[in-house]
């Protein structure tokens, strides 16, 4: 069976039908998504945030478009509500610094529960002294806020995956747990420490002349870039 095609008019080769061939169109899924602001300190983001400038933000990735609701508590209940929304819907939640709070992070330990539905959870961090600990969802860290503090952290817990970006010279420390994994994103003048355990996986990108990684047991550690711009992966019997 041929394939055939009306001929444009006004083009006499082959009369009023003519045979021709169809190429498919190329597509690929697993393009990241452009990020026009990314610079040595500022990593590039796998997903879009605009704020929609109605009290939402828009989310996108290479596979979905969410409206997202935004958070801003300023008391240590208010945060404990908004980092759990198993039945929510996505959001955004900015995390600056408590009133009244002592800074140390044994006073601000947060559980973290993203959306039963896959809907994203951004934490933007805009002050150290938060540790969170991620449990379950689809949730995106940015550490945003100017501090030297090691205060502040992101713990991977068992079973759990999450997204952590740190921009500029910020000072953070990233933990997995179990099989708990993580992606992150770290900038050139970032000061990190990575530690990895269990049977996970710890994907890096980028880094630091101060970014340490740390791993144990069976933990693999990914890194992109050059050979000569990754950072070395220790593995020391005991630590911490």
């Amino acid at each position: 069976m041929s394939t055939e095609s009306r001929q444009p008019k006004g083009i006499p080769a082959g009369g009023q039908f003519a045979a021709t061939t169809h190429t498919e169109p190329s597509l690929s899924l697993a393009a990241a998504r452009p990020d026009p602001e990314v610079t040595p300190t500022k990593p590039g983001r796998p997903y879009e945030l605009t704020d929609n400038g109605d009290g939402t933000f828009n989310y996108s990735d290479v596979g979905a478009e969410t409206t997202l609701e935004h958070k801003e508590p300023v008391t240590r209940t208010d945060i404990r509500r908004a980092l759990r929304c198993p039945r929510g819907q996505g959001r955004v939640v900015d995390l600056g610094r408590v009133p009244g709070r002592r800074n140390s992070p044994r006073d601000d330990i947060y559980e973290v529960v993203g959306p039963e539905s896959g809907a994203p959870l951004v934490i933007r961090i805009q002050d150290g002294f938060h540790a969170i600990h991620v449990t379950s969802g689809n949730v995106q860290v940015e550490v945003l806020g100017g501090f030297m503090s090691t205060a502040g952290r992101t713990v991977v817990e068992d079973g759990a995956r999450a997204g952590v970006v740190v921009d500029d010279d910020h000072r953070y420390t990233i933990e997995t747990r179990g099989s708990g994994s993580a992606r992150v994103a770290l900038s050139t003048q970032s000061n990190v420490d990575v530690r990895a355990t269990g049977t996970g996986q710890m994907y890096v990108t980028g880094g630091g002349r101060r970014c340490e990684i740390l791993a144990k047991d069976g933990v693999v550690v990914h890194q992109d870039g050059p050979e000569e711009d990754r950072l070395p992966v220790q593995r020391p019997a005991i630590w911490w």
